[in-house]
């Protein structure tokens, strides 16, 4: 049986483009881009043409750009690289501001400086999933240092108040805002005017696993976490991969320029797939409709009591569905930390299903994920679960 994948979320497929490229430059570019030798040099300054072409696309400054193994590296290098550095210089207990519904490299983040004595306030979000700007301007102390908020939920597509953040942030310069982008970029419109650190991913945007990058911008002061070399103005040591890299700068060039005809795509599976799956009875929508959540995400719960997301995953891989429930860096947890934030219902909570999309995704696809969905909803009102495993 051939399967359906919808589980873009946790990694989409290389883009035919940027697979030609890796494969070319990992073939052609294998010197290490820090030698002082010719092929050494040629690599770097391969290197330092992605940086800046990505300070043009993404208009910021080259310096500002600083390349690592992807987001969780980029997440834990903001958020302890500056508030380690914030209480070099203070000698003082900082806080820290974040949500309840951040990825888990984020939230176990946050929840490790809590550990180190930091103080953090993770704020509640609406039903909708969504945190509001009032609640951060009311959570705000005086030593307040950072606010991390993510773009878009990846368990829900929630998109969070960004550009409101920021604009209340910006009368406060000694608050860093840190946004975490990885659901967002080449979905949403981006705007850095107000973000004092942004991070991103390769394997997300049809790039290749391995590399993210980092924007810091020059006035943010912060400490390194690994130490080593002198690479990436001494914030990131280590060998730089340099087909990543080049790989990197090409997804995000292409996100860039076909985002418009991807979110086409996009909306016209949301609109068919929602709006079939909220008239199933024993189905409650937890993703919001589009304006407030990116069409290419969509979360659901079985209402059933003792009906678990494992379940439910299994039935759908029979009929050759891959979905997931939450985001792969928390799939062994039983139940949704963002759900429980958003349902305060552990049944929900626990028998959540994630679809996320992809502009390669067709209509006669997504119908069949109905159907697939539909006949899962039958089996498990028509059998006992016990039976349903052993199918």
């Amino acid at each position: 049986m051939d399967k359906l994948y919808f589980d873009y979320c946790a990694s989409t497929p290389l883009h035919p483009k940027v697979a030609d490229l890796l494969f070319c430059t990992t073939e052609q570019l294998y010197a290490n881009p820090s030698s002082v030798h010719e092929m050494g040099f040629e690599a770097n300054q391969r290197v330092e043409k992605s940086r800046e072409q990505l300070s043009a696309l993404l208009h910021v400054e080259p310096s500002e750009v600083i390349f690592t193994s992807g987001a969780t590296e980029s997440n834990n290098l903001a958020i302890i690289g500056v508030v380690r550095a914030w209480m070099k210089k203070m000698s003082r207990t900082p806080h820290v501001i974040t949500t309840q519904i951040e990825h888990s490299s984020v939230f176990n983040c946050c929840k490790q400086l809590v550990e180190e004595g930091v103080e953090v306030t993770f704020l509640p979000v609406d039903h909708d999933g969504i945190v509001s700007r009032t609640s951060i301007e009311e959570a705000i102390q005086v030593n307040t240092m950072l606010v991390s908020v993510m773009h878009v939920n990846n368990e829900t597509g929630s998109i969070q108040p960004i550009n409101e953040i920021g604009k209340l942030l910006r009368a406060k310069p000694h608050i860093y805002f840190h946004v975490d982008g990885v659901q967002g970029f080449g979905k949403l419109a981006l705007e850095l005017d107000d973000i004092d650190l942004y991070t991103l991913s390769g394997h997300k945007i049809g790039g290749p696993k391995g590399i993210g990058l980092l924007i810091v911008k020059e006035h943010v002061v912060l400490t390194p976490l690994l130490f080593g070399g002198e690479q990436e103005n001494g914030i990131r040591p280590g060998t730089t991969n340099v087909p990543g890299v080049l790989s990197l700068v090409e997804a995000i060039e292409i996100s860039l320029r076909e985002r418009e005809e991807k979110m086409q795509v996009l909306t016209m599976l949301n609109d068919l797939i929602y709006s079939k799956l909220e008239g199933i009875p024993e189905i409650i929508m937890n993703s919001p409709r589009p304006p407030l959540s990116t069409p290419h995400i969509i979360n659901f719960s079985h209402k059933g009591t003792g009906v678990t997301s494992a379940l439910l995953i299994s039935i759908l891989a029979k009929q050759g569905i891959i979905v997931s429930s939450q985001s792969a860096c928390s799939s062994t947890a039983k139940t949704s930390r963002v759900l429980m934030a958003m349902t305060n219902d552990e049944f929900l909570s626990s028998s959540s299903i994630r679809l996320s999309f992809h502009e390669s995704v067709t209509l006669d696809d997504a119908r069949y994920l109905v159907h697939s969905i539909s006949h899962m909803i039958n089996q498990v009102k028509s059998q006992n679960k016990f039976a349903l495993l052993q199918r």
